[in-house]
């Protein structure tokens, strides 16, 4: 079956830019479907047109009924198998338990409140009730958020084995190890792709290059006429203002009727040649793309004169008098770039927020160098309120700076203006890394930076860490970029 897209457009009510413009593209609902592109492309929106949650222009055509995931759980605190019964009402029980054994999530939870299991046990339950519902079109929308290594891996396998969704997701090793097509909401058009993201990477930044190639050689040809079409207008002016000029020298042998015919008939050959340098100009123009601009991120690091920066010994990690974690030992040294690993729930966030001054979760031999300066991301973009204004003059950044990582990870100016709350995820999470890079420090400590940020943004900060060498702890589940920039092995509890 087809999800055939034509002509789609739509503006959110007070916004000036349209986030789709006459969209046409037509789409197997068979497809292991990746959906790709920048933060602000309209991903998550088009999940919502394809749930009738907004009016637009243009038609949708789906022949099954579109089903979002993740669920809205009304009631977290009701058993698990009662939470999964409400979210695929239809589906008989058996399948459930199918579907529990292939994601291998003991029985035991099922008879467990929802809100105690692990955000990653959650993630797997809900899964599992979307799956067990028959003739449906899931739209996945960035499962990976809450799920390790270990349990991406193991989500992966599951959805490869699959036929039929359409998946968000910005973690490039998930994506290659489960679709089987990749649809990209590009700077000025879509595009679907047969393959995998690598598949979609490699003819992406071949199509760049040629349209960055066209661009220039576009921009030289509209200079070239704009300055001919200067000449001409220039041309056309002094013929004008030939026709009342006539030298005395001249008055008695020239018939004036005969120069106005001449001058006029020069007037209409120079304005016919500007008409055609700018129409010229205006095909010229409408050929050039918008090419997808990875510009370069900065950063400013500060030596310390202690090679050890942190030093934790004997320590554990307790919740209320339980230890979740214990035996914790670690030393981060000027120049290492290392990543703090465990399953959920094992106190990575603790850990971090414990170094950071912001709880003392952490107990034991906890040493860090005298005048340390830390620069934090936190996990969670909930807190963000107010305006752009506050949050820059909250954290005393520079205000220049700021916004200039901003447009260089694809942060439109139109954002600058609105509500911090009314931003997306992705958005959000780009602020608190844009905060960070303004800010020298010694230290870096970053809690799950990538969540909800695109895949070229993420390339762009694997760029700059490489570039630039901080200092660097954090806990990241994006197994391609771990490698990429990590100078050690991982932390693990």
């Amino acid at each position: 079956m087809q999800l055939s897209i034509r002509n789609l457009s739509f503006t959110y009510e007070g916004s000036y830019t349209p986030v789709f413009e006459n969209l046409n593209i037509n789409l197997d609902t068979r497809w292991r479907l990746g959906l790709v592109g920048r933060n602000g492309r309209g991903k998550t929106t088009l999940l919502q047109l394809m749930l009738k949650k907004y009016s637009h222009q243009g038609v949708i055509d789906l022949p099954l009924e579109a089903v979002y995931f993740p669920f809205d759980v009304p009631d977290p605190t009701q058993l698990t198998l009662f939470v999964m019964q409400q979210a695929a009402p239809d589906a008989p029980d058996w399948r459930l338990m199918r579907e529990m054994k292939q994601l291998k999530i003991t029985d035991d939870a099922l008879y467990r409140p929802f809100d105690t299991l692990s955000k990653g046990e959650q993630t797997k339950a809900l899964l599992c009730a979307l799956f067990a519902r028959e003739d449906v079109y899931p739209l996945i929308d960035e499962p990976t958020n809450h799920l390790d290594v270990h349990g991406r891996e193991l989500v992966a396998d599951y959805l490869r084995s699959k036929d039929g969704f359409l998946l968000v997701s910005h973690d490039r090793a998930f994506l290659n190890r489960c679709i089987d097509h990749v649809f990209s909401l590009n700077k000025s058009d879509a595009q679907v792709v047969q393959g995998d993201y690598d598949t979609w990477e490699e003819q992406f930044n071949r199509r760049n290059a040629y349209e960055q190639a066209r661009n220039e050689d576009l921009k030289r040809d509209i200079s070239r006429l704009t300055e001919s079409a200067r000449q001409a207008a220039q041309w056309s002016t002094q013929v004008e203002k030939g026709k009342f000029h006539v030298a005395e020298s001249e008055v008695a042998a020239l018939d004036r009727g005969y120069v106005g015919a001449r001058a006029a008939s020069m007037m209409k050959r120079s304005q016919n040649t500007l008409k055609r340098r700018e129409r010229a100009i205006e095909e010229k123009q409408s050929l050039l793309k918008n090419v997808e601009q990875v510009g370069e991120l900065k950063l400013t690091t500060l030596k310390h004169p202690k090679q050890t920066l942190i030093s934790v010994q004997d320590a554990r990690v307790s919740y209320d008098g339980r230890i979740v974690c214990e035996n914790i030992r670690f030393d981060i040294r000027q120049g290492d770039r290392v990543a703090l690993t465990g399953a959920n729930g094992a106190g990575k966030s603790s850990i971090l927020k414990t170094l950071c001054g912001l709880n003392n979760a952490l107990t034991g031999t906890v040493r860090i160098a005298s005048g340390l300066t830390i620069s934090y991301v936190p996990q969670e973009t909930d807190h963000l309120a107010g305006s752009m204004r506050d949050f820059i003059n909250t954290h005393q950044l520079d205000e220049t700076l700021f916004k200039a990582i901003l447009r260089n990870m694809d942060f439109s100016r139109e954002q600058f203006e609105k509500p911090l709350t009314a931003l997306s995820q992705g958005q959000k999470k780009k602020i608190l890394l844009a905060a960070s890079l303004c800010t020298p420090a010694h230290l870096y400590i970053w809690d799950e930076p990538l969540n909800y940020i695109d895949v070229l943004s993420r390339i762009q900060v694997e760029t700059l860490i490489k570039t630039h060498a901080p200092t660097l702890l954090l806990v990241e589940h994006d197994k391609i970029f771990l490698e990429n920039v990590c100078t050690r092995d991982p932390i693990e509890l």
